[in-house]
């Protein structure tokens, strides 16, 4: 079983206006290139550190701004109808391959999804029943669209978060969202970020 995002991420989380004015740069955008591309890149830092990475590790533990992601495995089972986090946009399709080797949607008819814990389950509907499926490790496919709907959606404590994170970024310009960060910074992040925290699964 495995997870990969498939569309979306690498959002800014703030402009580079709102990046400007927390570093206390007076220049306009677009006044001066070179440090408008230095302030761009601490902004793509500081939001990279916050959102998760491409298989679903990291930052906050769940996408920031709409994305969406497959969930694969072998089968229709718990593990796989789990989706791994808590703010689903939309469930957009599941779709397993026949043992005939076609791609096949299951009706969405067929099945809901519904709260269980801190992330979402998909379950079928009485009466209907999971289809037979190839014996192969991708069989099954769940797509599914997480995240806020857009960055203004976004709550403000996460921007102050990359507010802060920017500050660092800029001071440290060969840094980057791999790299860990001072353990002052951390706490501040910590600060704002916690009660998003607790609802990563």
């Amino acid at each position: 079983m495995w997870l990969e995002r498939l569309d979306g991420g690498g959002d800014d989380l703030i402009t580079l206006e709102d990046a400007k004015n927390k570093l206390r740069i007076i220049s306009p955008e677009g006044e001066d290139e070179e440090l408008d591309a230095e302030v761009s890149r601490a902004v793509a830092s500081a939001s990279a550190f916050l959102d998760v990475d491409a298989d679903g590790f990291g930052g906050l533990g769940f996408p920031l701004v709409a994305q969406q992601w497959v969930r694969k495995g072998s089968g229709f089972t718990r593990e796989v109808l789990r989706l791994p986090f808590p703010r689903i946009v939309s469930l957009d399709a599941i779709r397993y391959i026949s043992e005939g080797g076609a791609t096949v949607s299951v009706p969405p008819s067929d099945y809901f999804l519904a709260g269980r814990g801190r992330a979402r389950q998909v379950f079928l509907l009485p009466g209907k029943s999971w289809p037979s499926h190839a014996s192969r490790p991708d069989a099954v496919e769940v797509l599914f669209t997480s995240g806020f709907a857009s960055v203004n959606d976004v709550p403000e404590d996460i921007k102050a978060a990359a507010r802060e994170l920017v500050k660092f970024y800029y001071d440290h310009p060969l840094a980057d969202a791999a790299t860990g960060i001072p353990e002052q910074v951390q706490r501040g992040v910590d600060r704002l970020t916690n009660r998003y925290r607790m609802f990563a699964a």
